[in-house]
């Protein structure tokens, strides 16, 4: 079973995927191993928000469990 991480924007652009199937871990972990595949991402992670199955996630060490949808959402600009 895996978790499907989604990247948004400039987190899709970095890393060159709109999604990835990676294994459950808590989130951090799960980031740590898109980094890993996606080395750019490492230059947008920081100013990202999170959802988990659509619900703001603001504590990186929540366990994240399979069949999960971890979405990266960079800063959006507009108006």
């Amino acid at each position: 079973m895996a978790v499907t991480v989604r990247f948004y924007a400039a987190a899709r652009k970095a890393a060159g995927v709109t999604e990835l199937k990676l294994d459950a871990a808590t989130a951090m972990q799960v980031l740590d191993k898109a980094v890993e595949t996606h080395p750019n991402l490492a230059q947008v992670l920081p100013q990202c928000s999170f959802l988990l199955n659509e619900v703001a996630l603001h504590d990186l060490n929540t366990q994240v469990l399979d069949n999960a949808t971890l979405d990266v959402l960079p800063p959006f600009a507009g108006g």
